[in-house]
């Protein structure tokens, strides 16, 4: 069974309530933490229901840091004869009660003994698959808590429910095309409108008319709001509470999603970074160093212990600042074949070193400061290079009056490079001409002064350090 690598592994059982075998596949999370449990996303293989598919979508959506559960995705192959609903009375023929039985006792508990889930579950379905989760919520409420609805086929019979059976948050969510038959709209708004006279804080519900959607790309269209909306209370800007420091703040909010999801919160850039900032706006060290300490993870990238460098130093907390940013170069000087990213990082973790953690210390920052324009020189095979530390580098030693005129070479040379790259993403020519005109006047070439701060003007008529430092000329 792989754990790892994002693959379908195909899974079968005997089912002693159907006398036969039945099928399904599980999709794992690429890199999952194997101690960690994870909700499971249930689906039955009908209409457009494709369970990779969702899978990549998901593994889509945690790449982009989008705030949504992690999940395992569970595809059981059964057909209509199988699957038993019936669209004119709403219930379940004989082989439908069976199935079901077999899904709840037998699947489901397969799914959760090879595999570590928690005990959240969630169902989607397209067409008859959606309106059987109809049947699931009404007679079965207890095997999901949570129900993704792609255009549910109209059932002739009544929607009837007892909201006393909603004993904890369950979250409801359908969508129709744009373009989809009426009748479907009209079904799902319908009982979405039901539904909705429930108690907010037990059951969620939605409906949406997705745009440019139809019967067959709906899965398509509707996938993101469907697992955002079902993972709505695993968002970390939701409900912080002001009163709390940050610290509180996110140990509340984890207890709510360990009651709502059966999970611990995930050791992400998505979770570490809200509440960092909150204790460094707030100038709360004691707060940020919780959070940095819960955080910590050997599975963290090199930006993330980077960045737990420049959070430290932002609340003067250079002692641990050191020790994010030497880590991070030590873990990410052990890789062979570096991703362009991780250049960055290495160059990152040099400059505040130098600029934050040495910088009353010019000899030793200067040392520093040497190995991030080594890593400058160096080309990713992405055809990318830092090369916004020779900027960096030389305003540091201009600003500090320390080694001026190597200071105004990097300039220089970083005023070269610019001439080939995209103005969008690199310092601008009007700082780079202010801090070559400041370079030049400590070094009392006051003809290049002049030349360079008149330049940096001509870009912005308004840049009052370039006007402040001219005045001096004259």
């Amino acid at each position: 069974m792989p754990v790892f690598a994002q693959t379908e592994s195909r899974e079968k059982l005997y089912s002693n309530i159907l006398k036969d075998t039945v099928y399904y596949n599980v999709v794992v999370p690429e890199g999952r933490d194997i101690n960690e449990p994870l909700p499971a996303l249930y689906a039955l293989k009908y209409g457009m229901i494709d369970g990779p598919y969702i899978a990549s979508q998901l593994r889509y959506f945690k790449g982009a840091r989008y705030p949504v559960l992690n999940m395992i995705v569970v595809t059981v192959l059964a057909d209509m004869d199988r699957i038993g609903f019936v669209y004119e009375t709403g219930l379940l023929t004989e082989t439908g009660k069976k199935f079901l039985a077999c899904l709840k006792n037998e699947i489901i508990a397969d799914v959760e003994r090879k595999y570590h889930v928690a005990d959240f579950r969630a169902y989607v379905g397209h067409s008859y698959a959606a309106s059987y989760a109809n049947y699931l919520f009404q007679h079965e409420p207890g095997i999901f808590n949570g129900y993704i609805l792609l255009a549910p086929e109209k059932v002739n019979a009544p929607f009837v429910f007892d909201a006393r059976t909603i004993h904890r948050k369950t979250f409801y969510y359908a969508a129709v095309g744009e373009f989809d038959l009426e009748r479907r709209h009209v079904y799902a708004k319908n009982i979405c409108n039901q539904l909705k006279s429930v108690d907010s804080s037990r059951l969620f519900t939605q409906y949406d008319s997705i745009p440019r959607g139809d019967h067959s790309n709906i899965l398509t269209m509707a996938i993101q709001p469907a697992v955002e909306f079902i993972s709505q209370c695993y968002d970390p800007n939701a409900d912080v509470d002001p009163g709390k420091n940050a610290w509180d703040a996110f140990a509340n909010i984890g207890e709510r999603i360990t009651k709502t999801y059966g999970v611990n919160v995930e050791k992400n850039y998505v979770w570490y970074s809200r509440f960092a900032q909150l204790a460094i706006s707030r100038k709360d060290s004691a707060s940020l160093i919780k959070l940095l300490d819960h955080f910590s993870s050997d599975k963290l990238k090199g930006y993330d212990t980077r960045t737990f460098g420049d959070y430290c130093a932002r609340l003067g907390l250079m002692k641990r600042a050191e020790h994010y940013y030497l880590s991070t170069i030590q873990k990410v000087s052990a890789i062979r074949e570096k991703e362009g990213w991780e250049f960055f990082v290495l160059s990152d973790c040099y400059r505040g070193l130098a600029m934050e953690v040495e910088k009353n210390d010019h000899e030793k920052a200067w040392e520093y400061l040497q190995k991030a324009l080594q890593v400058a020189d160096a080309t990713s095979k992405y055809g990318s290079t830092p090369l916004d530390t020779y900027f960096e580098v030389g305003r540091f030693l201009i600003d500090n009056g320390y080694r001026v005129k190597e200071g105004v070479g990097y300039l220089l040379k970083y005023l070269q490079l610019r001439s080939n790259t995209l103005d969008e993403i690199h310092w601008g020519y009007g700082k780079i001409h202010t801090n070559l005109g400041k370079g030049y006047y400590l070094l009392k070439d006051y003809a290049n002064t002049r030349l360079y701060l008149q330049k940096a003007l001509a870009i912005d008529q308004d840049n009052k350090e370039a006007k402040e430092l001219l005045k001096k000329l004259n």
